[in-house]
């Protein structure tokens, strides 16, 4: 899980309040998923992957493809700014990023947090020194104005059905709110410190219109405060002096940079020759055919940027080109299954990737506690001959008890698979026309395939062809980026290329990506439109469980039934990152195996004047950085 990851403030010392009727035990400065025995860090205690004494200063400049259109960062419509969430506004609690802490936070905006012992409510504390960048205090007006804007018809639905399980938020004084929550959930209390706090002074003025009067707005109690921008072409943010939240001890080290840039580039051909040229300090590369052939000439030679390969353990999720079952053409398992078994992984990782990838079995890959293994058994086992007394055979399909989760022909032939392939679409009644292109009822078997990333156009290409062997035709649709997220958001597409990230401790966002609800909500993340009762049962079970174990037999069980389901075309992963960046920067010696790499260099990482010095006399000499 966590989609609205940030990283933590702890408190100097934890004075002991008089605790609220109906709660147990002081308040705490943090919260853990199974309990405070869980929290690795003590008040006053820094992270181990910081640098205490980083120096402030320098700047740092990014890149992105794609347009943004709005600041506003939780609006439905419209792209928000890259890391306008990171960097201008903060949650009530942020997430540790250490590899031993899979879901802890510790206090942000809030002071403490107050759990009730029944796990139905908890209170926080506010910082009383917290304010936003325009001066104005954070108070519990502006929580509870956070928590009931996100039933406002244009706050962006996934965080409707993140949060939906949080009763009420109660303002108790000027820096005590309540919350309630609908039912036991061991989620639901770090959840509400991962909400937005808005002021509302700014985004709640009378007449106004979140979803499109606040494009230009960009008022948080974060860090950073924008300093100038231009639609899809730049935006810069500058460090704010006056942070209420600089002396805190978890901030010792963090955010050092006193401009961050990030420029927009429309054409990755285009962004990567930026880079070579200096425009931008650090890329993260995509592209297997960039890391084999580029960022391998002198410049990395002498040093003048340096290439890494940053090995990680994070869940790798999923990534491929998703069927959206709203077509009719989508809706037989056995056609969904024949178009996912022509991908040939092998040829197009041998002569396309450069053998740098895996393939992806199933949704929750490169975890071993995750990952399901061989046939089902035991409670896995038991849960889903539940879900299949309960449901059918047609949402919870008999493979998923007689073969273990992979992608669809993975180590056969093609030849075999082609075969296979055209044997399912027969038997669906596809039959071929004169020029070789399936028809059923009147209707071809044509798909059109969206995407707005023009370097994956050969990468597409051998399934394009390998589709046309089994007589489907694929057609390519490129669009832009603004309009590419329009569609995924408005659901209108047959084939598109999503992924889906995860974290180690799946939970409420699930219910954005699999549930018959969310299959009807504009801007879910159900991009395939998945109805199945079975799925919408096991992610209740996931969102409820009270054990590690409860939580990681549900997902085992979930993963098998999606796998088995062929909602998608799987596709790879890797389990490292590949970072280039200018030999100007340096960063703390402990750097999380779990973390998002991007963040940790935006958040932890620092501008070297005697690195910046040695580069500047090395490149003007000609000469390697000593």
């Amino acid at each position: 899980m966590k989609k609205l990851v940030r990283f933590l403030s702890l408190l100097m010392g934890l004075a002991v309040l008089t605790a609220s009727p109906g709660f147990a035990g002081k308040p705490l400065h943090g919260l853990s998923l199974y309990g405070p025995q869980d929290l690795k860090y003590q008040p006053g205690q820094p992270y181990r992957y910081a640098h205490p004494n980083a120096p402030k200063g320098g700047r740092l400049t990014l890149n992105t493809l794609g347009a943004f259109t709005k600041l506003n960062p939780l609006s439905l419509k419209g792209v928000p700014a890259p890391y306008v969430d990171l960097l201008v506004f903060q949650t009530p609690m942020d997430g540790s990023m250490d590899d031993n802490e899979p879901f802890s936070q510790y206090g942000n905006l809030v002071e403490k947090a107050e759990l009730a012992d029944d796990r139905l409510s908890m209170i926080y504390h506010i910082r009383k020194n917290a304010k936003f960048s325009d001066g104005h205090p954070v108070t519990a007006d502006d929580f509870v104005f956070s928590f009931n804007l996100i039933q406002d018809s244009e706050y962006h639905p996934f965080y409707k059905h993140y949060f939906a399980d949080i009763q009420s938020a109660e303002k108790l004084d000027s820096h005590r709110v309540k919350y309630t929550f609908a039912f036991y959930n061991q989620e639901l209390p770090l959840i509400v410190g991962q909400m937005s706090i808005l002021p509302k002074h700014v985004y709640g003025q009378k007449g106004k219109t979140f979803g499109s009067d606040f494009d230009d707005n960009a008022v948080g109690s974060g860090p950073y405060t924008v300093k100038k921008y231009e639609f899809s072409k730049y935006i810069t943010y500058q460090r704010n002096p006056d942070w209420w939240g600089k002396d805190l001890t978890v901030n010792q080290g963090r955010y050092n940079f006193d401009e961050i840039t990030v420029k927009v580039y429309l054409d990755p051909v285009a962004m990567r020759e930026a880079f070579k040229g200096g425009e931008y300090d650090l890329n993260m590369i995509g592209s297997s055919r960039d890391w084999a052939l580029d960022y391998q000439g002198d410049f990395v030679k002498m040093k003048y940027y340096l290439r890494k390969e940053l090995p990680h353990t994070r869940v790798s999720g999923m990534q491929g080109f998703a069927m959206n079952t709203r077509r009719d053409l989508f809706k037989s398992r056995k056609v969904r299954a024949a178009l996912a078994l022509v991908m040939d992984f092998e040829w197009s990782n041998q002569n396309l990737f450069y053998s740098q990838y895996t393939r992806s079995d199933c949704y929750f890959d490169n975890n071993p506690e995750m990952k399901a293994q061989g046939i089902p058994q035991g409670k896995v086992k038991e849960i889903l001959l539940n879900l299949s007394k309960k449901h059918g055979k047609k949402f919870v399909p008999k493979t998923v008890f007689t073969k273990p989760v992979g992608a669809p022909g993975q180590g056969i032939p093609i030849a075999k698979n082609l075969a296979l392939a055209n044997k399912l679409l027969d038997s669906e009644g596809w039959k071929r026309g004169s020029d070789g292109i399936r028809q059923k009822k009147g209707k071809r078997l044509e798909i059109e395939f969206l995407y707005f990333n023009q370097q994956w156009e050969r990468i597409i290409e051998p399934f394009q062809n390998n589709l046309k062997k089994i007589g489907a035709q694929l057609k390519l649709k490129r669009v832009q980026a603004a309009q590419y997220e329009e569609r995924l958001r408005e659901f209108k597409f047959d084939m598109a290329l999503v992924s889906f990230g995860q974290s180690r401790s799946p939970g409420n966002e699930q219910r954005s990506m699999w549930t018959s609800e969310a299959a009807k909500v504009p801007g879910s993340r159900n991009y395939m439109g998945i109805e199945n009762p079975a799925i919408d049962e096991l992610t209740d079970i996931i969102v409820k469980a009270k054990t590690r174990k409860e939580l990681v037999d549900a997902i085992q069980a979930l993963d098998r039934i999606l796998t088995h389901q062929f909602y998608i075309v799987p596709h790879w992963y890797i389990g490292y990152d590949r970072m280039v960046h200018w030999n100007r920067f340096s960063h703390p010696k402990v750097i999380p195996s779990a973390s998002n790499r991007l963040v940790h260099f935006l958040q932890w990482w620092w501008y070297d004047e005697a690195k910046a010095k040695k580069l500047k006399t090395a490149r003007a000499a000609g000469e390697p950085v000593n």
